[in-house]
């Protein structure tokens, strides 16, 4: 068996690209930001959001429980802000479970929304 000739190594900077070179097709790529500084974003946003959320599920039950006032509304309005982050995470990441999170969550806030108009116009549920 004849041996297996190789091409000669490539010496220095021609093998591989700098790190300023590297750096500089990064921004042209991604702007600004790099990959950790955009998935730290995203955490914040999310951590940021189920915060939110559960404060409205919060403030809606001790509405509800304590005053006797519907909190149809407030329950709507996290329901949707729950929705729209699930059908965003939908949208980069492609998997079934955000969508189908997203479509739930919808589909409660409209529930909500209903009720809400119900109650307005005078039919109690």
């Amino acid at each position: 068996m004849a041996p297996v000739e190789h091409e000669p190594a490539v010496q220095g900077s021609e093998a591989f690209m700098d790190k300023e070179e590297i750096l500089e097709k990064s921004r042209k790529e991604y702007g600004i930001a790099d990959e950790r500084e955009r998935q730290n974003e995203t955490r914040a946003a999310s951590v940021g959001m189920w915060v939110t959320f559960a404060i409205a599920v919060v403030y809606a039950q001790v509405k509800s429980f304590l005053f006797g006032q519907p909190a149809n509304d407030i329950m709507g309005l996290a329901f949707f802000g729950a929705s729209a982050t699930f059908l965003m995470y939908f949208r980069y990441s492609r998997y079934r479970a955000h969508l189908a999170g997203g479509i739930i969550f919808a589909l409660g806030g409209l529930l909500f929304l209903v009720a809400y108009i119900l109650r307005l116009n005078g039919i109690d549920i």
